[in-house]
């Protein structure tokens, strides 16, 4: 499933100075340096937005959400260091709109951002953030506009091309989501040349080329979407999503044994719990259901593990019990908290998917209209749809939906796809039968 988690992460490669884009280590060195600094200047708000970003910098590292409240704990002491009114307050209000991103606090981000933007500094890298805020929401018609804002002509050069990369690589995500793949992946395409050409930091390049990669994948074009995860690992060796990215071309070309060590690799950067229920649906798939059931458990430790992980995790976990028909109510629950806080359409399929395997078929399909809004073409949710409609007797559009679903990417999912080929099967002998029984009469 696209998921709009990936959204924070690129905002801290936005709007992270660029030398906290290196390696790990480098992070450590530059929040070392401004401790040593606030321990002699104490009262310094610069050096606190510092601070601040590089925590900001560590917590997409590591995706440890702790840096993300030292990174707030920084920057609101920078900025109650420094004037509401005074023009460099944009700079820390608009690293904290990130730290809020990252933390799944949208209303608090799109707010930063818009404070930030009122202090009338020039910078428009906030409309970037506003538009994502928007995006997660699901107020998609807002987020458009306020990435039109980042077109804006009469800039220097090289703010033009940051400015272009900024707006291509998110229009690029609206694209996909309103069923456009070829200019979603014609913006990315775009968005990976300027990378390269602005000298961005390599975190920035990979990412780029993995979210290329993740729409070649949805697209069900593997080659390229292998030659996309290749070029983010080799602009950022070791980068943890183009190894899941990899990983999931080998489950799709049924080279398992490949994609778990690739998942393992990618766990050991960041152990985000899709990452690890999906090695658990490898080690299922091969019968190895102690090593499966390993993985599960520690899904489910990571949900809890803390505050900030209940709230950002809410549709990983929610998504993992419905897939895995375990504790279907509480699956349902965490789908609808997940509502109050986002409303975008990858939020309503996965409530409509809870409901659906909770048994509640009718409401599931109104979920399931409002997921479909945009004409997304994503062969996960389209399957979705398809097996809420086979449910609901609704035969003809059941069938079209598993349909497209496999003619996108017939290997979509280690599990459903099977599944989706096989009620498709029974779909068509049904409506055979109906058309004998027809013509009897």
């Amino acid at each position: 499933m696209v998921r709009a988690i990936h959204i924070p992460i690129l905002f801290v490669c936005l709007y992270v100075a660029p030398w906290a884009m290196s390696q790990t280590s480098e992070t450590d060195r530059h929040i070392a340096t401004y401790q040593a600094r606030l321990a002699k200047f104490p009262n310094d708000p610069s050096n606190y937005d510092k601070l601040g970003a590089a925590y900001l910098q560590k917590g997409r590292e590591t995706s440890d959400f702790t840096y993300y409240d030292l990174a707030e704990k920084a920057l609101s002491k920078s900025l109650e260091l420094t004037s509401s009114l005074d023009m460099s307050a944009a700079d820390p209000l608009t690293h904290l709109a990130a730290v809020f991103m990252a933390e799944h606090r949208f209303r608090d981000a799109a707010a930063c951002a818009e404070r930030a933007l009122g202090l009338g500094s020039g910078d428009l890298s906030p409309f970037a953030l506003l538009g994502d805020a928007y995006a997660d929401m699901g107020e998609y018609d807002k987020a458009e506009a306020s990435y039109a804002k980042l077109s804006l002509p009469g800039r220097p050069q090289e703010q033009m091309r940051g400015l272009e990369y900024m707006h291509d690589s998110r229009v690029s995500y609206l694209k996909f989501l309103s069923g456009d793949v070829a200019m979603a992946i014609q913006l990315n395409q775009n968005a990976a040349k300027l990378a390269i050409e602005g000298r961005m930091p390599p975190e920035n390049i990979a990412w780029t080329f993995f979210q290329l990669g993740e729409e070649w994948f949805r697209a069900g074009d593997l080659v390229h979407a292998e030659t996309a995860y290749q070029q983010a690992l080799a602009h950022y060796p070791g980068f943890y999503r183009g190894l899941e990215g990899l990983a999931k071309v080998r489950v799709a070309q049924l080279k398992y044994q490949e994609g778990i060590q690739l998942y393992k690799d990618a766990i050991a950067k960041v152990p985000f719990p899709e990452y690890i229920a999906a090695l658990g649906d490898i080690y299922t798939k091969l019968g190895r259901r102690g090593e499966a059931k390993q993985q599960y458990d520690l899904v489910e430790y990571i949900g809890y593990l803390n505050g900030l992980n209940q709230r950002a995790y809410n549709r990983e976990l929610a998504s993992f019990y419905a897939d895995h028909g375990l504790k279907l109510p509480e699956a349902v629950a965490l789908a609808r908290r997940e509502l109050e806080n986002r409303q975008d359409i990858y939020t309503w399929d996965v409530v409509a998917w809870c409901l659906y395997k909770d048994r509640k078929v009718q409401e599931a399909a109104s979920a399931m209209e409002k997921a479909l809004r945009m004409g997304t073409k994503d062969p996960l949710l389209l399957f979705h749809a398809g097996m809420i409609y086979m449910d609901l007797g609704n035969y003809a559009r059941a069938a079209e939906f598993l349909s497209r679903s496999l003619a996108i990417n017939p290997h979509f999912h280690i599990f459903y796809s099977d599944v989706a080929a096989h009620a498709l099967q029974q779909l068509r002998s049904k409506q055979t039968v109906a058309s004998k029984d027809g013509k009897k009469d």
